[in-house]
């Protein structure tokens, strides 16, 4: 994290940034055996939701699954553990539901790991025939206590997406003012800039019947979603010009930071960032993790600005 920052700080050239180990590919390997296919995972994760598999012709990667319920036909597709379920899936899933073997009432998208920014894709498909849920990340511990898929049976939820949201972002115009010690300038120096100052708004996690945990701290869990949700953040960062690829931070809070308020259990809601002034639009994008290490991120037009009294 630290170095990938400094590179993007550098204006680096295009560089590979990848994560060490895959564990949920590994725990399958561990439960089903070193020489098992990723269609052996799908076929279980479909099952465990409750879908039939589709015949071979129309399901060549052993990833697709059907519901019948009430006439009414559900496509289900698996993604893989190796890959991020983002966009790419989710139009895929769209074109198979609207063409494959005739047609399908709705699709569900099973994911094991997503991109951050898969709630703003799902709002921007603003599909309501697609639904995007959450594979269990302890399911392969949870399968190999077990010994098999069928003891599991009825015992696995899959859940709706964590997501963030945040209030309306304030932008004053500073026209060369200078800014104050306590919040210095982003981005480098300049005489003209503004203030953006954000707040967040509320973190809805996934269920917490999603999560390895043992009953009583289940209820505790649950006990901190329902009074204070944004005590679940752990890190969060702005990025107050975003381009849409790449993400610089330029501002950042975490769990154990006292300089803000304080408290190091919990992060500040609120950040004031001052950045140099541009014409126009503003793009920023506000990214969380958790304290279970899951993701999740907003992306806001800025247009709207007023001068600083």
């Amino acid at each position: 994290m630290i170095m990938r920052k400094r590179l993007i700080d550098q204006n680096a050239k295009p560089f590979l940034y990848q994560a060490i180990g895959d564990y949920q590919v590994e725990a399958a390997k561990s439960s089903l055996g070193r020489n098992f296919r990723m269609g052996d995972l799908s076929q279980i994760v479909l099952s465990l939701y409750g879908a039939l598999p589709l015949s071979p012709e129309d399901n060549p990667q052993r990833n697709l699954g059907q519901v019948n319920n009430g006439g009414n036909k559900t496509l289900v597709l698996a993604d893989s553990p190796n890959k991020l379920t983002g966009t790419a899936t989710l139009k895929k899933a769209i074109a198979q539901r609207d063409s494959l073997m005739g047609g399908w009432d709705k699709v569900v998208v099973l994911g094991w790991n997503f991109e951050p920014s898969i709630g703003e894709t799902i709002t921007a498909l603003n599909d309501s025939r697609l639904e995007v849920l959450v594979i269990p990340p302890d399911l392969m511990d949870r399968l190999k206590k077990k010994g098999s898929a069928e003891k599991l049976r009825g015992q696995v939820r899959f859940s709706s997406l964590q997501y963030l949201t945040i209030y309306p972002i304030t932008r004053v115009n500073r026209h060369g003012s200078t800014p104050t010690p306590a919040v210095p300038l982003a981005e480098g120096g300049g005489n003209s800039f503004e203030t953006l100052t954000i707040n967040l708004k509320n973190y809805v996690l996934l269920s917490p019947e999603a999560i390895n945990l043992d009953e009583a701290n289940r209820e505790k869990l649950q006990a901190v979603i329902n009074q204070e949700p944004l005590a679940l953040i752990e890190y969060w960062a702005v990025d107050p010009h975003y381009d849409g690829v790449v993400f610089r931070s330029v501002w950042q809070d975490y769990r154990g930071n006292v300089e803000n308020d304080g408290d190091h259990l919990r992060v500040v809601t609120k950040a004031v960032v001052n950045v140099p002034a541009i014409a126009g639009v503003r793009k920023v994008c506000v990214r969380v993790v958790d304290v279970f290490g899951f993701e999740a991120e907003v992306v806001t037009l800025v247009s709207d600005m007023v001068e600083a009294v």
